[in-house]
């Protein structure tokens, strides 16, 4: 990852391949603060479609999905359900 991409820098942490989801893994981004910048979340996209790697991420307490229709239904639904997001 690029040296701007640190948690200080980004205003995030990742947490590559945290879960799997249909053999695919999948990182998830939590915020430093409210949001993490927009230029990493954008990098984040941009990496996450190249590498065919779902990406969950949160901005001001909400939850959001990044990658296959399929993967943004269910993680949508486990939202609406009040599920855990993933299973450790």
């Amino acid at each position: 990852m690029p040296d701007w991409m640190r948690p200080d820098r980004s205003d995030m942490i990742m947490l590559a391949a945290n879960f799997t989801w249909r053999g695919l893994p999948v990182d998830v981004v939590v915020p430093v603060g409210e949001r993490p910048k927009r230029k990493a979340l954008d990098w984040l996209r941009e990496f996450s479609s190249v590498h065919k790697r779902p990406l969950l991420y949160q901005m001001q307490g909400e939850w959001f999905a990044f990658g296959p229709p399929a993967f943004q239904a269910e993680i949508s639904e486990r939202i609406r359900r009040g599920e855990k997001l993933w299973h450790e």
